[in-house]
């Protein structure tokens, strides 16, 4: 326990024996110094707490971010896990717990692309790479007619290149937790991702090995799609 728990756990004592508050109350108090509800103050002697550090957190309904340690403590069955955050310098996302369309191989739309107005597309690799805009690009595919076995919850959005690298580069991480969730590993396959190399194609990655490939007809060519959303790590 952090000297920062300890303070909290202090706190708890004293408020707590005054007035009653639930296990799940206490615990978010302690880790996070947050509490959702209940007498505990809303945040620890009205500090503001300190950005996440790096790494993978299991993240539940009410928003809150637990650090991935392989014993974490999951109480509240009204408060479920929603997806694995992944932190990582100023980046971070939020991994679904399962692949779109039942892990079943898609294509990204159900139509050719004749917005030739579009001026998101990129062609080239070194640009491919440093694309962090999927939030944008999925409005994109919206508007193109994105495939409806692609269902996205509020706020979810198909990972960019550059996203989806850092899902492969910490996948090994990741998937340990969404083990530990019960959700289902990140596989080593193709998936898509909503990088537009141009109106016929977009990228995909092989989170075998890697290889970032443009020759994906969006119409056609059918790849995994895992949704992600944003992660506001600065907690």
């Amino acid at each position: 326990m952090t000297t920062e728990e300890k303070d909290r756990l202090e706190i708890v004592k004293e408020v707590c024996s005054l007035q009653d508050c639930t296990l799940q109350e206490i615990y978010n108090f302690v880790k996070t110094g947050k509490a959702v509800a209940g007498p505990l103050p809303a945040i620890a002697n009205n500090l503001k707490p300190a950005a996440l550090a790096d790494g993978v957190y299991i993240i539940t309904q009410d928003g809150n971010a637990d650090k991935f340690t392989g014993s974490n403590l999951i109480l509240d069955c009204d408060n479920p896990v929603i997806g694995i955050g992944i932190k990582q310098g100023d980046r971070g996302l939020i991994v679904a717990l399962r692949d779109a369309a039942n892990g079943e191989d898609v294509t990204l739309t159900t139509r050719e692309d004749t917005t030739n107005y579009y001026d998101g597309y990129i062609d080239k690799y070194i640009d491919a790479v440093a694309d962090w805009n999927g939030e944008a690009n999925t409005a994109h595919l919206k508007e193109i007619g994105l495939n409806p076995a692609i269902e996205l919850k509020e706020g979810e959005h198909i990972p960019s290149v550059a996203e989806m690298y850092l899902i492969y580069t910490n996948r090994k991480a990741i998937n340990a937790a969404l083990r530990f969730v019960g959700g289902e590993e990140i596989k080593g396959l193709w998936y898509l991702t909503s990088t537009e190399a141009s109106a016929a194609d977009a990228w995909r990655l092989a989170l075998s090995t890697g290889y970032l490939d443009t020759w994906n007809t969006k119409a056609s060519l059918k790849g995994r799609v895992r949704p992600v959303s944003a992660f506001n790590y600065n907690l």
